[in-house]
């Protein structure tokens, strides 16, 4: 049941991700990689990072937004080759 076609969206979707998060601070991509990675919520990485739960929302909320800023251009460039 392997599609070729999917395997390399999937490949394609990874290094954009992977692109588009090393275009982050530390501190915005740092609380968003546990997120997603660890599955811890942001009260736990606050405790974590020994940040402020409002710090730790603020930089997760900037971060989202400029992941979705920046991989947009990626999106429209990797779907024209």
């Amino acid at each position: 049941d392997s599609n070729p076609d999917r395997e390399l969206d999937l490949v394609a979707a990874r290094h954009l991700v992977r692109e588009a998060l090393g275009q982050l601070s530390k501190e915005q991509r740092e609380p968003i990689e546990i997120a997603y990675f660890e599955g811890l919520t942001q009260s736990e990485i606050a405790t974590r990072l020994e940040t402020p739960l409002g710090t730790i929302k603020t930089r997760m909320r900037q971060g989202m937004i400029r992941l979705r800023e920046t991989m947009m251009p990626l999106r429209t460039e990797e779907s024209s080759r």
